[in-house]
């Protein structure tokens, strides 16, 4: 089976063994590697990491853009990183270059909201091990780490005032997918309930 074949065999069914353990597995070091070096890391190690994490979250995506752009299956109706997630994946990797709170607070609760329910409930078409289910959980799997990487080693925190913050960000965002879906046709972030599929 040619795992980056757009005509792979097997189709992705949720709940499925192959999903069971793979969410098994990430939830594992979704533990791990906070709890190992939740007494502090150095600022180089520091540095390393972050700079490690945010290489993986773009990379990942820009390959799997690459991979739908080779494949035939890219389109502006589906392909754009305009999801919630998709958007989340990059300012997370900004995050970790610049170490900002105040887009710490943001991404707080973006990442957990929305990454876990995609991460529970993932939209996908092919099953492990195929090229697309590991970079969708590569990038989701992902995004939940660098969180809980600044929550439990570098120690930042959301405030309660953040969640009006975050939702007034959110409600900014909602808006401006909201008017690209409605002039081009698409149906980011699921709004657009009648949109057929392309």
């Amino acid at each position: 089976m040619n795992i980056f074949s757009p005509n792979y065999e097997v189709q992705f069914t949720l709940f499925s063994l192959s999903h069971l353990v793979t969410m098994a597995v990430i939830a594992v070091v979704w533990i791990l590697m906070p709890y190992t070096l939740s007494r502090g890391v150095s600022k180089k190690t520091d540095k390393r990491i972050c700079y490690t994490m945010a290489a993986v979250l773009v990379g990942q995506y820009l390959s799997w853009m690459l991979w739908e752009a080779l494949t035939g299956r890219f389109t502006l109706h589906l392909s754009l990183p305009l999801n919630l997630c998709d958007m989340t994946n990059f300012l997370l990797a900004v995050l970790l270059v610049n170490k900002s709170r105040k887009l710490f607070e943001i991404l707080y609760f973006w990442a957990l909201a929305g990454s876990i329910q995609s991460f529970i409930t993932p939209n996908i078409t092919f099953a492990f091990p195929h090229f697309e289910f590991f970079v969708f959980y590569l990038q989701h799997g992902g995004e939940i780490l660098v969180i809980l990487y600044f929550g439990f080693v570098l120690k930042y925190r959301p405030w309660p005032i953040c969640i009006i913050k975050t939702y007034a960000w959110l409600v900014v965002l909602v808006i401006g997918i909201y008017i690209f879906n409605l002039i081009s046709g698409t149906n980011y972030m699921f709004f657009m309930v009648d949109t057929p599929h392309p």
